[in-house]
């Protein structure tokens, strides 16, 4: 039965990270991937058992998997959870998932689940996780407007960092990258909740945000917001 209830999850995922194209899709087979699943646990799970668990399961499961590069859990102030994993190449993340589907040794960490809530989106990223003792990452996806100029818009978005992210306090890592549907993604890992939340309103008053974000699709900007657990 547990197995079983593993295997419902599949088609879950793979409806969640497809879709219609927004944008110029791109070749994931090269890159590093940043595999990005979003979830709630049922409501009679117990909060910090599910902690406990989830760390069981990157130590003897997920950071045992070939092409394993670093695994991360967090909670946002709702409840939501998330969990970012880095794999060497999109055929590791693959195989990853295939082994997960079908190990008894996890099934009870799915049940704790909602499977209806979950979504996994992977992302080919532009460079490698260098955020070591990071506590807390804002995730935000969105597709840009049709007709933008993508080269033009990266030169912006690197600009944010320069420019804004990079000087403030706490700043450890900003990761960018795009799925095979064309949506792009940012990453940016801070220290600490309380570092990542003084720059959230500067942020968005600073005009290079507002450059930004202008050509973003504004129906499809989704941002999430965790502290680790387990740290």
């Amino acid at each position: 039965m547990r197995t079983s209830f593993i295997y419902l999850l599949l088609p879950v995922w793979l409806l969640a990270s497809c879709g219609e194209p927004s944008n110029t899709p791109v070749d994931m087979s090269s890159s590093v991937i940043m595999e990005v699943t979003t979830f709630q646990i049922n409501e009679a799970v117990d909060a910090a058992e599910f902690a406990q668990r989830d760390f069981k399961v990157e130590n003897d499961f997920t950071s045992k998997q070939p092409g394993f590069i670093k695994r991360q859990s967090g909670v946002d102030d709702q409840g939501n959870y998330a969990v970012v994993v880095f794999w060497e190449n999109a055929s590791n993340a693959d195989a990853s998932m295939q082994k997960f589907m079908s190990d008894a040794s996890v099934a009870d960490y799915a049940q704790m689940i909602n499977a209806p809530t979950m979504k996994m989106t992977r992302y080919g990223m532009d460079q490698a996780f260098t955020a070591t003792g990071s506590q807390f990452i804002e995730i935000m996806s969105f597709a840009v407007k049709p007709g933008t100029d993508l080269d033009a818009f990266q030169r912006v978005n690197q600009r944010v960092e320069t420019e804004f992210t990079g000087k403030k306090t706490g700043f450890l890592q900003r990761l960018t990258g795009t799925n095979e549907s064309g949506t792009q993604v940012v990453a940016v890992y801070w220290d600490s909740k309380e570092h990542s939340d003084a720059a959230l309103q500067p942020f968005m008053e600073a005009p290079i945000a507002q450059e930004f974000m202008q050509d973003m699709e504004q129906s499809t900007i989704s941002m999430g917001r965790y502290a680790f657990l387990n740290k």
